[in-house]
């Protein structure tokens, strides 16, 4: 214990030496996990013991909110920000809590459902940079161009592996504590505990130092690792690793076999969890289905239909000697969005927990913009109303699927009058009138151009297929 404690004072040291150095503002990365807490906790003891004159520079604390993580672990998080929140108005430091979240457009669902994006796998994670990284990177380039540079705090130690110790030293800055971040111009990356050398450390830090936000919470961890659970980091780069093999995971990972941030949970009686892990069991089940999936990917869509028109044989991209299919189809799109939305009601008690914690499997907005991008795929608005309706749910998510009797009226009766279908003109309204933040006004002429092009080669092809 008392080396330990030796190794704690050495590093509060160097905290004091570096946060006094310069007004360069700090920034954790807090995702929940033991590295990340015990860097947090540091960080916030050294600011106590400063006097109020000397705690000049602000830290900032990044919680990342990826809006599919697993209810409970979501809900722990969002404690834990309450927590330290509510701590750090009593104790009158400059320390504040930043939930990150990815913009509408790079949500998992507007990606999987909207866009069709195939479920993720280790080959194409397409979901850590869209729902972590970015949202990071947005925080800490706003925090660049206000100070010149950044100083990111990080929980990271040179025993993990072979690979994180040349990664450390790799970018070390010569005669400092400070290395440069492998990514980021104008980051740098500050390693309190990276000579850190067994584990144990942090779980001894953790169990025997009083959490300064006063909660339970690293009794929690103690446990947690006990089990000989792995980590979860929070994600700075492309390097990173999956959470989701851990407890404190997304509950939609499909790049991981099995889906243990759930199953964790539901060991431990939480069956309400179950429907979940059948949804995600169904999304990676269905991923590399044909049946489920374009022909061809977006870009080859018009070259297809254009070969199918002229009747000649169109095979698309190969990989590795197999057949690259393109996104998920818009029926599967359609089950996928109906299933999802249908698991609170046929679940009572999911719907209860959910309730609870506050957790919303999806949001409206998102709901509006996977409605959006279908309708700018040439979707049918027939057969999205009646999705909706199978839902039991006629709340408009997108108003202008649901015209005014008047307004409907008259549409038909001039569409009718030009011999334009109606259907058509319907969509170019709702591309007008997107208020879903998924199209600029610059991109609106581009919606417009899509929806008329994919009507148009639509019945080519019905003609040349008669």
């Amino acid at each position: 214990m008392n080396i330990l404690a030796d190794k704690v004072k050495l590093v509060l040291d160097d905290m004091v030496t570096l946060y006094l150095h310069d007004s360069r503002p700090w920034i954790i990365g807090l995702s929940g996990g033991k590295d990340s807490t015990c860097i947090t906790q540091l960080v916030y003891n050294m600011l106590l013991s400063l006097p109020p004159e000397k705690r000049t520079k602000h830290v900032y604390v990044l919680s990342a909110d990826v809006m599919v993580e697993s209810p409970p672990a979501d809900y722990r998080r969002k404690q834990i920000c309450g927590l330290i929140d509510k701590q750090v108005k009593i104790d009158k430091i400059p320390l504040s809590v930043e939930t990150l979240r990815p913009i509408l457009t790079d949500t998992f669902w507007v990606n999987l459902i909207g866009r069709g994006y195939p479920s993720p796998n280790r080959w194409f994670r397409w979901c850590t940079d869209r729902m972590k990284i970015r949202p990071m990177n947005r925080f800490v380039y706003s925090q660049i161009k206000e100070n010149g540079e950044v100083i990111m705090v990080l929980g990271i130690r040179k025993s993990e592996s072979t690979n994180r110790k040349r990664a450390i030293e790799r970018y070390e800055i010569s005669g400092t504590k400070l290395s440069q971040h492998s990514e980021i111009k104008g980051a740098l990356v500050y390693a309190p505990i990276s000579e850190w050398n067994d584990i144990e450390d942090v779980r001894e830090y953790l169990r025997t130092t009083p959490s300064p936000w006063g909660d339970d919470n690293n009794k929690f961890l103690d446990e947690y690792y006990s089990r000989g659970e792995s980590d979860t980091d929070f994600i700075i780069d492309k390097e990173s690793k999956s959470a989701g093999a851990t407890r404190m995971g997304c509950w939609t990972c499909t790049v991981v076999p099995r889906d243990w941030s759930l199953e964790w949970y539901i060991k431990e009686g939480q069956t309400w969890l179950q429907p979940l892990v059948d949804y995600r069991n169904w999304i990676h089940e269905i991923r590399d289905g044909s049946e489920y999936r374009e022909e061809v990917r977006k870009g080859e869509k018009k070259k297809k239909i254009y070969a199918d028109i002229l009747g000649k044989e169109f095979t698309g991209l190969e990989r590795y000697g197999h057949k690259v299919y393109g996104p998920f189809t818009m029926q599967t799109r359609h089950e996928m969005l109906e299933r999802l939305l249908m698991l609170p009601r046929n679940n009572p008690d999911l719907k209860h927990e959910l309730d609870s914690l506050e957790y919303a499997l999806i949001t409206p907005e998102e709901i509006q913009a996977i409605v959006q991008l279908w309708i700018y795929e040439g979707d049918s608005i027939q057969e999205i109303k009646n999705l909706f309706s199978r839902c039991e749910m006629d709340a408009p998510y997108v108003k202008n699927l649901y015209l005014e009797d008047d307004a409907e009226k008259a549409l038909s009766d001039i569409c009718h009058l030009h011999d334009i279908p109606t259907d058509v003109i319907h969509k170019m309204i709702i591309a007008e009138n997107d208020r879903s933040n998924l199209a600029r006004r610059y991109g609106v002429y581009n919606k417009l151009d899509n929806i008329l092009e994919s009507y148009v080669l639509e019945e080519m092809l019905k003609e040349a297929e008669k």
